[in-house]
Parts: C-alpha cells; sequence; structure tokens
C-alpha cells in the first residue's frame, strides 16, 4: 500500500514538473507600465523604469480595462470599429491614441492590433512596419476620446520560441 502511493506521489510529482518547468523557461516576458488609471481626452505621459526595448519577435502595448469596458472580441458593438477596439458601455466601439516615444524623440504611433489573455485589447505599429531595436524606449503617451478605466497598462514582448 505505501508502494503504490509512492508511485502515485511520483508520478504526480512528474507530471506537474513537466506542466510547470516551461512555463518557468519561457523566452517572452511582460513589464507593467500603469497601475489602475483613468484615460480620459488629455494626454496622460508614463514613463517606465527602466526604459524598455524591443527585444523579442513582437511588441505590443496591452490594456487590461476595468468593468464595463472591454475588448469587442465577440463583435457586439457598433460604429466603424465594430470588433476592433474597447467595448463602452453605450455600444460604440473606441480605440484611445497611444505614442510611444524613443530616447531620440521620435514618436511612434500604434493601432488596434487585436487581443491578447483575457481578451485584452492590444496596440502596436501598423503592419508591416517594426519596432527598431538599436534603441530604447522612454514614453507612452495615452488618450481616449471617451473615457475609460484601466487597471493596468504593460509592455508584451513575444519570442517566436513560445509559440512552438
Amino acid at each position: 500500500m505505501v508502494g503504490f502511493a509512492y508511485r502515485t506521489l511520483g508520478a504526480f510529482l512528474c507530471a506537474w514538473l513537466m506542466m510547470i518547468l516551461p512555463s518557468c523557461i519561457r523566452d517572452s516576458y511582460e513589464v507593467k507600465v500603469s497601475g489602475p488609471i483613468e484615460v480620459t481626452n488629455q494626454w496622460i505621459e508614463l514613463q517606465p523604469k527602466p526604459s524598455f526595448r524591443a527585444d523579442k519577435d513582437y511588441q505590443v502595448i496591452v490594456l487590461e480595462l476595468e468593468s464595463p469596458f472591454k475588448d469587442d472580441f465577440y463583435r457586439e458593438g457598433k460604429g466603424p470599429n465594430k470588433g476592433q477596439g474597447i467595448l463602452m458601455p453605450d455600444g460604440e466601439v473606441i480605440n484611445p491614441e497611444i505614442e510611444v516615444i524613443d530616447q531620440y524623440g521620435n514618436t511612434f504611433n500604434l493601432v488596434y492590433a487585436g487581443a491578447r489573455r483575457t481578451f485584452w485589447p492590444a496596440y502596436n505599429l501598423p503592419y508591416p512596419n517594426a519596432w527598431p531595436r538599436d534603441r530604447e524606449y522612454k514614453v507612452i503617451k495615452i488618450r481616449s476620446p471617451k473615457p475609460i478605466k484601466i487597471k493596468a497598462i504593460y509592455w508584451f514582448c513575444e519570442s517566436n520560441k513560445d509559440l512552438k
């Protein structure tokens, strides 16, 4: 009986390690840039410390929204951005203006790029542009045509190695 218990426990621990270890060696990462904020039509300037770099295959700014705001993943909204932005309580779909400024003062305007995680809206450079890798990004600016409440803003750096 004791041998069975040890074998069962050993099998369980092996299975658990096989599930946990790959998540510990991921090449992708995220950096929390901001905690809770309300975005209005006035620019909010965020200066992440340390500055971030475009050192992976894909970089996106991701907004974790407060309820009742959510990504319009299911195309429930109305207007020209239907299915491609933040669903407002009144049914309109909007996108905030997001700019990222590098160490040289260059401004990069981001566009809606789909959803990440549990349907958090993501913003990236317009296709086919890529983030220059030879610099640091020091400032994120954000404003919205209508007020939205955000739990957190993240800089996601995703690696193709993690998609295999």
